[in-house]
């Protein structure tokens, strides 16, 4: 299976989204409607007195309640604070509960930015458990420079196995306990991925897989659950065997 097979299996969710907040309607659920993939996006106006910080959305899966989260932490997340995977002030970040609510849920028209926190939210994971196997793609070897400094303190101190996936040469020093995987070509090029294996600790694996729709902008999702996250690993694996045997 390919990236690509996994992109394709995520389908809608049959999630719906209603949003509470006091009038005039907020341009976020505009936003919800456009870049989150569940069956339904509502408002539903609260009295004119409530205050605009107590506005809040409520996720629903068959109709059955799935949690509330409050509107500052979904604003946040559309234009995250961006904290170092060991950094404490990540624990801090509002925006986690979006990602722990969003699960296995397909989002539109993600940034870099957005993705960089989903990332940062993995590799905080991966940091606090110290072992276990972290893949990631960084499409070209300029996105990987950027991010020396952090895996080589993640390889430093720690005991991860960490693989890194490029579509692109890598002409600089060899990151010390990095391993840099090369020219893997166009499947390995054309995604944004992340894979912890939580050190086969189900509670702490996880995975996001993003596909780049246009320069900059990509569809995308990630997920906690053990089997697609081993899924995605062996994806990860197969592509870059594929690509590296053509």
């Amino acid at each position: 299976m390919t990236l690509s097979d996994c992109f394709d299996r995520i389908t809608r969710s049959n999630r719906s989204v209603a949003v509470y907040a006091p009038p005039p309607r907020p341009a976020i659920v505009d936003r919800l409607e456009a870049e989150v993939g569940v069956s339904a996006v509502e408002y539903r106006a609260l009295p004119d007195v409530t205050a605009a910080s107590q506005a809040f959305l409520v996720v629903r899966e068959d109709e059955e309640f799935v949690a509330a989260i409050d509107l500052e932490a979904v604003r946040e997340f559309l234009e995250p604070p961006i904290h170092d995977p060991w950094d404490g002030l990540l624990d801090e970040t509002t925006y986690r509960r979006v990602i722990e609510v969003f699960e296995s849920t397909v989002w539109h028209d993600l940034d870099r930015r957005q993705l960089l926190a989903v990332s940062r939210e993995i590799e905080n994971r991966a940091w606090q458990v110290g072992s276990g196997t972290l893949r990631v793609g960084f499409q070209r070897s300029s996105a990987l420079e950027a991010m020396v400094p952090v895996y080589t303190r993640l390889a430093a101190e720690s005991g991860l196995d960490i693989h890194v996936y490029i579509d692109d040469e890598w002409a600089q020093p060899s990151i010390p306990g990095v391993t840099i995987h090369a020219e893997s070509g166009d499947e390995i090029g054309s995604f944004w991925f992340l894979v912890f294996d939580g050190d086969g600790d189900e509670l702490w694996n996880s995975a996001l897989l993003a596909n780049e729709t246009d320069p900059g902008e990509f569809d995308g999702f990630w997920v906690d659950d053990t089997r697609r996250v081993a899924t995605l690993e062996r994806a990860v694996l197969e592509s870059a065997v594929l690509e590296s045997a053509e």
